[in-house]
């Protein structure tokens, strides 16, 4: 047997508004089902969201919270991991546009009318 189902009104941008109805539509689904499929999948993310939290703070309880010092290092630690990674992305990007330029610059070379005569 199917659960009972609610009625709940609520307000949302336009912008959201058009997006549901189309992707009912694009589905040949229901606005309601569209809506209710999103609703519980972001249920199930807060949920998730709030466990992890009660269990760090029920860790630090047991543990103790972390000091002033501790979270300024682990602050400075991710900020040179954020660093690091954006300058291995910086090089990856410079890499790729090298080889792209390179082959650009070699097809060019072997097309007829080009080139050394």
């Amino acid at each position: 047997m199917a659960e009972k189902k609610a009625v709940l009104n609520v307000t949302v941008s336009e912008s959201i508004a058009t997006a549901v109805r189309l992707l009912a539509a694009q589905e040949d689904s229901t606005i309601s089902s569209v809506v209710e499929r999103a609703l519980l999948r972001e249920l199930r993310w807060e949920q998730i969201r709030h466990d992890g939290l009660a269990a760090i703070d029920e860790y630090y309880q047991e543990h103790g919270y972390p000091t002033g010092e501790e979270m300024a290092a682990a602050t400075a630690e991710v900020a040179e991991e954020h660093r690091l990674i954006d300058e291995a992305l910086a090089d990856m990007e410079a890499e790729r546009s090298r080889r792209y330029r390179t082959r650009d610059e070699e097809a060019g070379a072997n097309r007829p009318g080009r080139g050394t005569a």
